[in-house]
C-alpha cells in the first residue's frame, strides 16, 4: 500500500488491513481465543492457514469488534473501543507526516525529514523478524495460552555484575520478592567484554546471534548459523533491509518458554508450512516452569513431556497441565518448632530433582546418614516445604529448601521429600495425571495408597543395588579414563554434568573467580585432585567448534602448561577440567604480604619461574600445530604446582589461528596492565601482544610488588620507569623485592631486567620472540641493553607525582561507578581500554572528560558526567574531600556513587548533623533507596557510622545545586 496519511483509519468489523508493498506483511485486526476477542497486528500477508502475529499492540488488552484504529491529525496512531482507549503511539506532537507497512515487517511513523518518530521493531511482542534489533533495553514476552495463562517467558539482555549476555528467564507469578521473580534457565555468550552497541539479532540469511554495531571491530556470536548460506551476518542501521529474504523466517519465544526459529518452506508433501530450523532448549525439560511447580517427564523417545502434580499440589485445568500449590503444600507452622511430627508428615517422590535457586535454600548437608534422614531434615525444620536427597561419590547430600517454585525433573539418583499436613489424605489425588480415576470409596483409596508404597520399597531396593553399582562402576571407568586417556592419548575426556557435580561436591569447594567462569575443587574416584572451571556462560562456539577448540587445546603437553584434563557441553553448560595445583597463583606468592613470610619465594625460585613461562608461552606460540595467542598473561594466570613448578594457565581468551597467518585481529581481551599498545592503536594481534604482557609479568616477578603501587613513595609508584633508571646507572640491585634482603644474583637481576624491557618494547617488531626470550634466560643469546620504551619514557618525562596518580585514580573510579550503574556498558569498556594504554597521557581529570565527550554517552548523560567531575577537579584543588550532588535533581540510584566516594574520602567530622535531612528529604521523594553503601563494598554497614557519613552529605548538596543542575529534556 502506499503511504499512510493521517486522518486514515482501520475498524475491526470491516475487516481490511494496511498491507506492505509487495504484500508480504499485514497491519490490522485478528481474532484471538474467541471472535469477539481481537488482537491489533501484524502477520505475514501471504501465507495461508492459521494467521500468526509477529507483532501485537493490545495482547494483554483485547479489543471488541466495535475497535478503531486510527492515525488522527496530531500524528498519534491510537487504539479505542468505544470510549476506552487500549494502546497508543504516544506521537502526538511528533511531527508525524506518514506511516509505512514495510516490507520488514516494520511499521513505521515517519516525521517530515522521513526519520522514523516510532515504529513496532522497538517494541517487540514474543517475535524477532530479520533485521530486527533486540537491544539491552528491549524484550521479547512469550504470550498467552489462553487469558488466564502466559507471559511467564522473557528473552532479553541480561546485566550481571561482571557479565552481559542474551538469555531465557521464567517469570514466577506472585513472587514473594524480586530475587525470585526472574530465573535464568538459558544464556548465551559473555558480551561483557565488547566494545560499541551490542544487539541481538536475525540476519536475511537465517543466522541468529549477538551483533556487535556500527564503529565496532567485533564481529558476531553466533547462536545459530544457517549453514546453507553463510554470507555472514549483517548489521543494517536503517533496519528496513531493501531486500526480502530468500526465506520468510521467524524467531519466537514461544508459550512454553523455549526461543525457536521457524522457516515457510516446503514438506515433505510439497505443501508449505513452518518448519522449525532451531530452538535454544533441546529439552523442555530444561525449561524452568514448563510444569508449574510439578515436575516435568519425559517419553521413551526423550522428545515430549508432560508434567506429574508433587503431593501438595493440584492441575491448572483442562487446558492447562501445570500444577500449582494448593494450601496443603507450605508448612504453616507460624514460627513453632514443637510437635511438627504430629502435623506434618513427609511424602517421598522417588527419582526426582528440582530446579531451584540459592534463595529457596534453608540448608546443606553432606552428613546425612541415611535417604530417610533427609525427609527428616525437612519435617523438623518450620520453614521447609522440601528437601531433596542425593549421593555425591560415596558421600551423601541434603538439600532444604523453602520454597518449590521453578519445577522439577527425573533423576534415578535423588529423593524429593515434599511435606504436608499430617491430614492431608487427598495428597494421592492431587499427584494423579488428568485422565487418573478418582474413585471416592474406601478401598479403591487404601489400594491407591497401599500399591505406591509397596511399588516404591521395591523400587528403593533396586535403585539402591542400582546406584551402588553405578557409583563403583563409574569410579572405575573415571580412573581409568585419568590413567589411559590422559596420560597415553592425552585427549580431554567428556564428563557429564552430573560426574562433575559429584566430584566437586555440588560445586561447593570454590578455588577462584575468573572473567569467564569460576573454579572449584573436585576429586575423581581415585583420589585424583582437578580444578573445574565453570564457564558463566556459553562460549561463542557452537558445540561442536567447542569440542574441537577444547580437543586442540587438550592435546597441547607441555610441563609449563596446565593440563586440560576434559570437559562438560550438555546443552548450555560448558565446562573445563584443569589438573590441580596444589600451590595456587604466582600473585599469591609474589605480592604476599609482609607479615606473611613463608609466602615469599626467594631469587632462585623466581628466575626458575620466569624461565618456566617463557617456555610454556613459547611452546604454544611457535611448536603446536595451531599457533595460540592467549591474551591474558598476568601472574594470576600463572599456576605453581608442589614443587613450584611454573604452568600457564586460563586458555579461556586464546584466539586459534592457523599457522599460514601472521596475525588476528580480534576484540579487545586482557587486564588492564598487561595490555600492549597495538590493542588500542588498532593494529594487527600478533603473538608479541603475549611478550608484551610477559614483560609487565617479569617486572612484577623481580621487583615483588605490582607495577603501578599508590602505596610507594613518588619516586617509585611506578616500577617500570624507576627499575630502568636504576638498571641504565647499573644499580638493577636496588629495585629487587626488598623482603629477599641479599641473597640475589646481581647479574641474573640485570638479564631479567634487560629481557623484560625488551618485552616491553612499543614497536612490535623490537619485541624479541619467546624462543629467543628463553634463549636469553638459558645464557645461549646475548642480551643488550635496551632502549627505553616510549610510554614509559613520557610518563617519566610529565614527571608525575603521587598525589596527581592518587586524584586521578579517584576520578577514574568515579566514571566507572557512574557507567556501571548507567548500565553504559559497552561505554565503560571503551574506556577502560583506553586508559589501559595512555598510561602517560592519562591521568588528568581532562583526558576523561575528553573520554566521555568522544564516546556513546547521551548527552544529557555527558553534561551529568562532566558537571561532577568538574566540581571533582575543584574539590581536589580546594583539599576538598567529600563530593557533592544536587538532591532535587538526582535519583536515588545516581546519589550512590557520591555516597562510596564520600565515604572513601574519610570526611565523617560533620556528618551527624546533615543526616536528618537527608533521610526526610528522601522520604518526601519517596526514593527506593537503602542508606547501605559504604566502604569496603563487602560488608553493608548499618551503624550509627555509615548513617552518618550519609548525613555529611546532605548538608553539602545545595552547594553544588548550580553547577550540577538537570538540563532540561
Amino acid at each position: 500500500t502506499s503511504q499512510i496519511r493521517p486522518g486514515s483509519s482501520l475498524v475491526a468489523k470491516e475487516n481490511k488491513a494496511w498491507i506492505s508493498e509487495n504484500g508480504t506483511f499485514a497491519f490490522g485486526f485478528t481474532p484471538m481465543y474467541t471472535n469477539d476477542q481481537l488482537q491489533l497486528g501484524i502477520w505475514y500477508n501471504q501465507v495461508h492457514g492459521e494467521r500468526i502475529l509477529v507483532w501485537s499492540a493490545n495482547r494483554d488488552n483485547l479489543a471488541t469488534k466495535n475497535a478503531v484504529l486510527s492515525l488522527d491529525n496530531t500524528g498519534n496512531l491510537v487504539l479505542r473501543d468505544g470510549r476506552a482507549t487500549l494502546w497508543s503511539s504516544n506521537t502526538s506532537r511528533a511531527g508525524v507526516e506518514a506511516a509505512v507497512m514495510s516490507e520488514s515487517g516494520n511499521f513505521i511513523l515517519y516525521d517530515k525529514m522521513q526519520e522514523p518518530v516510532f515504529q513496532t521493531f522497538s517494541y517487540p511482542s514474543d517475535t524477532l523478524l530479520p533485521g530486527q534489533p533486540l537491544n539491552v533495553s528491549l524484550e521479547l514476552t512469550s504470550s498467552k495460552k489462553s487469558p488466564s495463562h502466559g507471559g511467564y517467558y522473557t528473552l532479553k539482555m541480561l546485566q550481571q555484575p561482571t557479565s552481559l549476555s542474551l538469555a531465557l528467564s521464567y517469570n514466577l507469578p506472585d513472587a514473594p520478592d524480586d530475587t525470585l521473580s526472574n530465573y535464568s534457565y538459558w544464556a548465551g555468550p559473555d558480551i561483557s567484554n565488547s566494545t560499541g552497541d551490542v544487539v541481538a539479532m536475525l540476519d536475511e540469511k537465517g543466522s541468529f546471534g549477538v551483533v556487535y554495531g556500527p564503529g565496532s571491530s567485533n564481529g558476531a556470536v553466533y547462536l545459530y548459523k544457517n549453514d546453507r548460506d553463510n554470507d555472514g551476518l549483517l548489521y543494517n542501521k536503517s533496519l528496513t533491509p531493501s531486500t526480502r529474504a530468500t526465506s520468510l523466517r521467524r524467531l519466537v519465544l514461544e508459550v512454553n518458554g523455549n526461543l525457536r526459529l521457524y522457516r515457510w518452506d516446503n514438506d515433505v508433501n510439497g505443501s508449505r508450512q513452518w518448519v522449525s530450523e532451531w530452538a535454544a532448549v533441546t529439552s523442555s525439560c530444561d525449561i524452568a516452569g514448563i510444569c508449574g511447580n510439578g515436575v516435568c517427564v519425559l517419553d521413551r523417545t526423550k522428545t515430549n513431556s508432560s508434567c506429574s502434580c508433587l503431593p501438595g499440589t493440584v492441575r491448572v485445568g483442562e487446558d492447562d497441565d501445570r500444577c500449582f500449590e494448593n494450601s496443603t503444600l507450605t508448612g504453616k507452622c507460624n514460627g513453632r518448632h514443637e510437635n511438627l511430627t504430629k502435623e506434618f508428615k513427609i511424602i517421598a517422590v522417588q527419582q526426582t530433582n528440582y530446579h531451584f535457586s540459592e534463595e529457596s535454600v534453608i540448608a546443606n548437608y553432606s552428613d546425612i546418614p541415611t535417604v530417610s534422614k533427609c525427609g527428616d531434615a525437612c519435617l523438623d525444620n518450620c520453614e521447609c516445604v522440601a528437601s531433596v536427597y542425593g549421593l555425591n561419590e560415596e558421600k551423601p547430600y541434603c538439600w532444604v529448601l523453602r520454597r518449590l517454585d521453578y519445577g522439577g525433573f527425573e533423576d534415578p539418583s535423588s529423593t524429593l521429600f515434599v511435606k504436608v499436613l499430617g491430614n492431608d489424605s487427598d495428597w494421592g489425588e492431587s499427584s494423579r495425571k488428568e485422565g487418573d480415576s478418582g474413585g471416592d470409596d474406601r478401598s479403591a483409596h487404601e489400594k491407591a495408597l497401599v500399591i505406591p508404597i509397596v511399588l516404591s520399597m521395591g523400587v528403593l531396593i533396586g535403585l539402591l543395588c542400582l546406584l551402588l553399582y553405578y557409583n563403583v562402576h563409574r569410579k572405575r571407568l573415571l580412573k581409568r579414563a585419568m590413567e589411559s586417556s590422559l596420560i597415553f592419548s592425552g585427549a580431554p575426556i567428556s564428563f557429564s554434568y552430573r560426574d562433575l557435580q559429584h566430584c566437586t561436591s555440588n560445586f561447593s569447594q570454590l578455588l577462584g573467580r575468573g572473567g569467564f567462569g569460576t573454579v572449584y575443587k573436585g576429586s575423581l574416584g581415585d583420589g585424583t585432585y582437578i580444578a573445574v572451571k565453570k564457564l558463566d556462560k556459553i562460549l561463542p562456539h557452537g558445540e561442536r567448534e567447542f569440542i574441537t577448540e577444547v580437543n586442540t587445546i587438550g592435546s597441547m603437553h607441555h610441563m609449563n602448561l596446565v593440563r586440560l584434563c576434559g570437559y562438560c557441553s550438555e546443552g548450555s553448560r560448558r565446562l573445563l577440567v584443569y589438573e590441580f595445583m596444589k600451590n595456587g597463583s604466582l600473585d599469591k606468592w609474589i605480592f604476599a604480604p609482609n607479615y606473611n613470610r613463608d609466602k615469599v619465594l626467594d631469587w632462585p625460585t623466581r628466575y626458575n619461574v620466569a624461565l618456566g613461562t617463557a617456555q610454556g608461552i613459547a611452546y604454544f606460540h611457535e611448536q603446536c600445530r595451531n599457533r595460540i595467542i592467549h591474551c591474558d598473561i598476568k601472574p594470576e594466570n600463572i599456576l605453581l604446582d608442589e614443587n613450584f613448578c611454573p604452568k600457564v594457565s586460563d586458555f579461556g581468551l586464546a584466539k586459534l589461528m592457523g599457522r599460514e597467518h601472521s596475525h588476528v585481529v580480534t576484540m579487545v581481551r586482557g587486564t588492564r596492565g598487561y595490555l600492549a599498545p597495538e590493542w588500542i592503536s588498532n593494529r594487527p594481534i600478533t603473538v608479541k601482544a603475549d611478550v608484551y604482557s610477559y614483560g609487565m609479568l617479569l617486572l612484577e616477578i623481580i621487583g615483588g610488588r605490582r607495577n603501578l603501587d599508590m602505596s610507594y613513595d613518588a619516586e617509585d609508584f611506578f616500577y617500570p620507569g624507576w627499575a630502568f633508571t636504576e638498571m641504565v646507572n647499573e644499580q638493577a640491585i636496588k629495585v629487587v623485592d626488598k623482603r629477599l634482603g641479599v641473597a640475589v644474583d646481581e647479574e641474573e637481576v640485570t638479564r631479567a631486567l634487560k629481557i623484560a624491557f625488551w618485552c616491553v618494547q612499543d614497536e612490535v617488531s623490537v619485541r624479541p620472540s619467546m624462543g629467543e626470550v628463553v634463549k636469553m634466560f638459558e645464557g645461549t643469546m646475548e642480551v643488550n641493553m635496551p632502549p627505553m620504551p616510549q610510554n614509559i619514557l613520557e610518563l617519566i618525562e610529565e614527571g608525575l607525582d603521587n598525589e596527581k596518580m592518587e586524584n586521578m585514580h579517584y576520578a577514574e573510579e568515579l566514571v566507572r561507578e557512574f557507567l556501571v550503574f548507567r548500565g553504559f556498558t559497552s561505554t565503560l569498556q571503551a574506556f577502560e581500554m583506553e586508559l589501559n594504554m595512555d598510561v602517560g597521557k592519562g591521568f588528568q581529570v581532562d583526558k576523561i572528560l575528553d573520554l566521555i565527550f568522544s564516546k556513546y554517552i547521551p548527552k544529557f548523560e555527558a553534561e551529568k558526567l562532566v558537571g561532577l567531575l568538574s566540581f571533582f577537579k575543584q574539590c581536589i584543588s580546594s583539599s576538598e574531600t567529600v563530593f557533592y550532588a544536587t538532591l532535587s535533581k538526582l535519583e536515588a540510584s545516581t546519589l550512590r556513587y557520591y555516597i562510596v566516594h564520600a565515604v572513601r574520602s574519610g570526611r565523617n567530622d560533620k556528618v551527624k548533623e546533615f543526616f536528618d535531612m537527608l533521610g526526610d528529604d528522601l522520604q518526601q521523594k519517596g526514593d527506593d533507596w537503602t542508606p547501605c553503601y559504604a566502604l569496603p563494598k563487602e560488608s553493608c554497614f548499618r551503624s550509627s557510622v555509615s548513617h552518618l557519613f550519609l548525613k555529611g552529605l546532605a548538608g553539602c548538596f545545595a552547594s553544588f545545586t548550580k553547577e550540577f543542575s538537570e538540563p532540561d529534556v
